[in-house]
């Protein structure tokens, strides 16, 4: 029996959105259009301290850690990529990839390390 906390399925119950910005196709210049990328189901918790040195240096507002089960091939999460919970705490929220942790040994899950940052 591993001492780690280890994630299960019945734990995977927030919906959440992978997507990233596409060009505006008018001719102001930026990223307003949105591609979903993938979806599915994921644990949110509190961020560890292990967490919160990982954003030392970053402007952030809000930040969780994030679990979900590894997508294998259908989506790789990249730090380019925005996330969206589809929760009523975070309602509106475009939420920044800061950092992926693999899960090597088992290949069952991703953490996600995700923040929003002041954009001032």
């Amino acid at each position: 029996m591993s001492p780690l906390k280890r994630s299960s399925t019945r734990k995977l119950n927030t919906k959440v959105f992978f997507y990233q910005y596409k060009p505006s196709n008018g001719p102001e210049p930026g990223n307003d259009e949105e591609k979903i990328l993938y979806k599915t189901r994921a644990e949110i918790y509190d961020p560890s301290m292990k967490d919160l040195e990982v954003l030392n240096g970053l402007d952030s507002k809000l930040v969780v850690t994030l679990v979900m089960r590894d997508p294998r091939k259908k989506y790789t999460p990249d730090n380019k990529d925005f996330a969206e919970i589809i929760d009523y705490r975070y309602s509106g929220l475009r939420w920044n990839i800061v950092e992926v942790r693999h899960d090597l040994a088992s290949n069952e899950f991703v953490t996600l390390l995700l923040a929003v940052i002041n954009d001032e």
